[in-house]
């Protein structure tokens, strides 16, 4: 939804910012007075082509911004992908433009610059705008397919359809691929089968090199551990000097001085622990010994297999810690190029997704056709009640080209009088005509998604009366389900707006600008009473514009 519209320098507008609201509102204004600008300003920030001679006069530049808040999950997502706002920020944008007097212009998305394609893109998503010469979106061939999709209450089963085609497709490109290439794909997984072989039969444990790493250093240096060991038992217990026998005389000193010492039983006790503690060593260290064995026969084993585990990783250029992965590598490959040259087991895959999404395009088919006939019907009546006597009609035909999207050629035709040939609607001239057939459609849609937000320029030119009220009816329903912004001529049409905008031209110190305002109700009856009336209004045209808007206000 549109809530904020700012304007710079623009043509008659010095300096506009304007809040927008749920609802129609319409806008209105004399002949020239400038009504148009609000769409022109939001084609411009969207992307539409811009001259320098937009730009306000003595002026440098002319800019444009417009705040939105964004509902629509796809939208969300869009803006989502690209960075433009987090997971966990409200859902609220600004789109800028700036575009200055030697034709350059700058486009901003939430203070991020963007390309005008980029806004442009974005802009299709937002709002549908129906002027007298163009529309943004509805004349899209995936517009008018979306739209039907979800007047047939088949939207999911194109979701469902569209990951079907790109399995197809995935399919297909791979029994191609395998087919293309089975003779390289069979040598290559000859040549990985024999590089797993090897490394198989290696029967290289899990923790088996570490272990080998271990034992070697052990057995490598066997002998000189016991050397060292019997150097600290002859120091623990040798023929002269062992700290045994000094231990033994420490403690004979100390008792005989005993009865002379205070807390002799303590110190005593201490040289005791000191013998105990030696001869524990001792016994320790005779434990470790016992289990050391000089093995050059289990040395040249240990040597050997280590010798054979670095020869083949040195081969394949990696470590030996690093055999066992490389090695579940290599099988988790093999088992996928097995798959893959198997051509018969791929070509039994493809023909059962073909047949998938063969069913599920046939499935939205008839849908989309018996939809069609409610759609056109409904859409011929209400274009009747705006004074078109000829008629709509959604054309189906079958397509010989697969999509993501079914296998549906859809059109929508259109012709404006009885008896005329029906028409491609991208092929109407008429814009106000072009205008009432959205109108007719997207009341009859009454759909929540995008765009949220539908403009409408002059969509009630050439009629007037009770069709111009029948206009502004349809209007104020659209308003009930998407944001309505329509600028018209008809009073009928404007005494059924939820908000009223007025555009006044004017005159200042010899500059003339556009005055754009949201105006009161008492003031709404002397704007409704001037597009009955004209110049010169009388009581009676007041009283008939205070009587239509009570009416209207009633049918709300």
């Amino acid at each position: 939804m549109l809530l904020n519209l700012q304007i710079k320098d623009f043509l008659l507008i010095e300096q506009l910012e304007l809040d927008f609201f749920s609802g129609l509102t319409v806008i209105t204004g004399e002949t020239g007075s400038g009504k148009s600008i609000i769409i022109d300003a939001l084609m411009l920030i969207f992307g539409a082509k811009a001259g320098t001679d937009l730009i306000r006069n003595g002026q440098t530049q002319a800019s444009f911004s417009a705040g939105f808040q964004v509902d629509n999950q796809k939208v969300q997502e869009w803006l989502q992908e690209r960075g433009f706002i987090g997971d966990d920020q409200e859902n609220l944008i600004i789109c800028r433009r700036v575009i200055d007097i030697n034709g350059r212009s700058k486009a901003y998305i939430n203070s991020q610059t963007v390309t005008l394609g980029t806004l442009k893109e974005l802009g299709e998503m937002l709002l549908d705008i129906h002027t007298q010469h163009a529309s943004i979106v509805l004349l899209k061939p995936d517009t008018q397919r979306s739209l039907l999709d979800q007047f047939a209450g088949a939207s999911d089963l194109v979701l469902k359809l569209g990951e079907l085609y790109r399995k197809v497709n995935q399919l297909g490109n791979k029994l191609a691929q395998a087919r293309e290439f089975s003779q390289d794909l069979i040598l290559k997984q000859e040549i990985l089968g024999e590089k797993i072989h090897e490394l198989e039969s290696l029967s290289l444990g899990e923790e088996e090199w570490e272990s080998l790493l271990l034992e070697q250093k052990q057995l490598a240096n066997a002998s000189f551990v016991l050397q060292e060991l019997g150097l600290v038992t002859d120091l623990i217990n040798g023929e002269t000097s062992s700290l045994t026998d000094l231990s033994a005389t420490m403690s004979n000193k100390l008792v005989k001085i005993s009865e002379y010492l205070p807390n002799a039983d303590q110190v005593i006790k201490l040289t005791e622990s000191i013998e105990a503690e030696i001869s524990e060593l001792e016994h320790e260290l005779n434990l470790v010994a016992n289990k050391i064995e000089v093995n050059p026969e289990q040395l040249a084993i240990v040597d050997s297999r280590i010798d054979e585990i670095y020869s083949l990783a040195r081969k394949y250029r990696i470590m030996p810690e690093e055999i066992l992965p490389q090695l579940a590598r290599w099988q988790q490959e093999l088992s996928k190029l097995v798959q893959d040259t198997d051509l018969a087991v791929l070509a039994v895959e493809l023909k059962q997704a073909e047949a998938d999404y063969l069913t599920t395009a046939e499935q939205i088919s008839e849908k989309r056709k018996a939809a069609a006939v409610v759609l056109s019907t409904k859409v011929t009546d209400l274009l009747h009640s705006l004074a078109i006597s000829g008629e709509f009609k959604v054309q189906l035909s079958s397509s010989e080209n697969w999509t993501a999207n079914g296998i549906d050629n859809i059109q929508y035709l259109v012709c404006f009088n009885q008896g005329m040939t029906l028409q491609p609607l991208n092929k109407v001239a008429s814009g106000g005509e072009l205008s009432r057939v959205a109108l007719a459609l997207y009341v009859t849609l009454s759909i929540n998604n995008p765009p949220e937000l539908i403009v409408f320029d002059e969509i009630d030119v050439g009629i007037g009366g009770g069709v111009a009220e029948v206009v502004g009816t349809l209007l104020r329903q659209l308003g009930q389900s998407k944001q309505v912004i329509c600028i018209t001529h008809q009073p009928q049409a404007a005494c059924c707006g939820d908000r009223h905008i007025l555009v006044q031209k004017q005159s200042t110190q010899g500059q003339t600008q556009a005055k754009i305002e949201y105006i009161s109700e008492t003031e709404r009856i002397g704007e409704i009473a001037r597009m009955l009336g004209g110049i010169n209004i009388t009581s009676t045209t007041t009283s008939h514009a205070q009587e239509m808007l009570g009416s209207a206000l009633k049918i709300k």
